[in-house]
Parts: C-alpha cells; sequence; structure tokens
C-alpha cells in the first residue's frame, strides 16, 4: 500500500495516497503557517480546507482534522482537540499517528482515548436467511443423482422435448433396430450440460458414441437445487434410439 506521511515536528499521519486537490493544498499552506509559529492563520486554512466545498478525498479531510486538533491542543482547548481528532477517526478508526508522545505525552494521550471511544458499529445478527446462505453450498458443489438423487431440493428438470429420444443410424448410414443407450452427464448451474462432462456408459455400437454425445450435449434443463441455490448435478439416463 503507498502511503503519504505529513510530517511537522514530529508527527506522522499514514494514509492512502491521494491526489493533489484544493483540500490538500489548503493542508500543506496550514503546516507552513505552523513552522511559521502563525497557529491562527493555520487553523484558518484548515478551517477552509474542511469545508464541504472544498472537495478533496477522505484522506485529506482526515489529515486536515488531525492537524488541527494539534493546533487546538496547543492553543489550550482540548475540548476541541478531542473533537478533531474523533471526527478523523470516524472516518477511519484504524488511522495511525505516531510522534504525537515526543512532542507531548498529553497530546497522544488525548488521541489515544478518542480512538478507544470510537468504536466500529457491532456487527447486526445475521438475518435466518443469511445464516442459510453461509451454509449453502459451494458454487463447485457437484451432487450425484446415480443411483438416485440425493441432498437436492429438486433434480435437473429436462427442458428439451423428447430429451430421451435420440434419433441414429449405423455405420455407413445403416439403419438401427432401436435399442437402448446410457450416458453420464453433469448439469451445470445455468442448466447446460458440461460438454467435457458426457460419457457413454453403454450403446448397442461403439459407432453411435458421437451422436449419442452431441444429442446429451445439445439438452437443456432446468438446473438442480439443493438449499434454494442451483448446483451442479451429475445424472445418468437411459436413451431410448430410434433409426
Amino acid at each position: 500500500m503507498k502511503v503519504v506521511n505529513l510530517v511537522l515536528l514530529g508527527i506522522t499521519v499514514t494514509g492512502r495516497l491521494s491526489a493533489q486537490t484544493r483540500t490538500a493544498d489548503l493542508v500543506t499552506a496550514a503546516r507552513v503557517q505552523l513552522r511559521a509559529g502563525n497557529a491562527d492563520s493555520g487553523l484558518a486554512l484548515l478551517r477552509i480546507a474542511l469545508d464541504s466545498t472544498s472537495g478533496g478525498s477522505s484522506t485529506d479531510r482526515m489529515n486536515a482534522f488531525v492537524w488541527r486538533g494539534v493546533l487546538q491542543f496547543y492553543k489550550g482547548r482540548d475540548s476541541l482537540a478531542r473533537e478533531s481528532f474523533r471526527e478523523a477517526l470516524l472516518i477511519d478508526p484504524r488511522l495511525e499517528v505516531t510522534g504525537l508522545a515526543q512532542i507531548d505525552s498529553g497530546l497522544a494521550r488525548e488521541f489515544e482515548a478518542m480512538r478507544r471511544s470510537v468504536q466500529p458499529p457491532a456487527l447486526a445478527r445475521p438475518s435466518a436467511a443469511l445464516g442459510r446462505l453461509a451454509a449453502a453450498p459451494r458454487p463447485d458443489t457437484t451432487y450425484s443423482c446415480v443411483p438416485e438423487c440425493r441432498g437436492l431440493d429438486q433434480p435437473p428438470r429436462a427442458l428439451s422435448p423428447e430429451p430421451q429420444t435420440v434419433i441414429v443410424s449405423g455405420a455407413g448410414g445403416a439403419p438401427v433396430m432401436g435399442g437402448a443407450a446410457l450416458v453420464r452427464f453433469v448439469v451445470d448451474t445455468s442448466g447446460a450440460v458440461e460438454p467435457a462432462s458426457v460419457t457413454v456408459v453403454s450403446s448397442p455400437s461403439p459407432s453411435l458414441a458421437e451422436s449419442l454425445t452431441n444429442h446429451v450435449r445439445a439438452l437443456r434443463f432446468a438446473p438442480g437445487k439443493a438449499q434454494g441455490r442451483a448446483v451442479r448435478v451429475l445424472l445418468q439416463w437411459r436413451l431410448n434410439l430410434r433409426g
């Protein structure tokens, strides 16, 4: 992670690097005033920087709040310093500001006390629906309907007309006088047959393998479901052959 370090009197504020904006320019100008001992001028510039019309990223605003807190602390305005630190921490509760203790231990204590008071919102108790989602099957889980379906709310349902009837011909175009073949294949979560999954388990002739495979690959299904979600399902079908 790229970081930008704004250093003054040993203080380092660390956040994500952002493009230069008007807010960032104003913070830089305020730091120049601080080096010159013009605290009031620095505060005036920071006030402009934190105006909602000044733009700037969340990191720019966070830096401006930290520097405003330091200035308020040195002007004896402890409550305003704490409020500035609080605003910075509300932007990012993980904000790290190093070097405060080297300047004044009280400054560091104020910042850390405010950090402890700014807690991330408590996580809401997950709903029943989210609980079911968390327990839902992984997308790559394959259920099996061989020899029977297990763990499914519903098995895949064929959408193609006469899906288990195949018109075939033998070698050289010779008609096939009926019969049956056994095939296995996986229906994916969209209802399509995974092409590489098609296997001819048995058929009247090895020459029918290509026709059987092409027929199965073209089938379309309503996908199988488990715990309300579409899942991959292994099927084994008996195909009726017609010449």
